[in-house]
């Protein structure tokens, strides 16, 4: 369980809500992988996008995300981190807050919702 100092986003990540974690801290999950982030102090967690950056020391995120997981920005972290399955990282899109992320997720679910009524009304009228 590593324990990092806590620094905002980078100013060309602004209004993201995404993680910037070391690949040596993230347990082997790809670059944009969802992940679960447990703030082991307090047992608060989340699913964040993850991305990387080259310091190793440090853990980078918005203001959302650390008052999510109760955490100050220049404070430390101790976390723990794992990789979420299918039906967490559909959760995570259609429930972002970001509009760049949910909109198009919903669209996503609204095709599917309607191909897998086409495809019943096609096999309903089969005869």
């Amino acid at each position: 369980m590593p324990k990092l100092n806590v620094e905002g986003l980078p100013p060309g990540d602004s209004g993201r809500l995404l993680v910037r974690l070391n690949h040596t801290h993230r347990s082997g999950i790809a670059r944009y992988g969802i992940a679960r982030i447990v703030n082991n102090a307090n047992g608060k967690s989340l699913n964040v996008l993850l991305l990387g950056h080259d310091r190793s020391d440090a853990i980078f995120m918005p203001y959302d995300i650390r008052k999510a997981l109760d955490v100050a920005k220049d404070g430390e972290l101790e976390f723990s981190i794992n990789k979420v399955g299918w039906p967490r990282r559909l959760s995570w899109y259609v429930g972002s807050i970001d509009p760049a992320v949910h909109i198009p997720a919903w669209i996503a679910v609204m095709g599917l919702i309607l191909a897998i009524l086409g495809l019943l009304v096609g096999l309903l009228t089969i005869e």
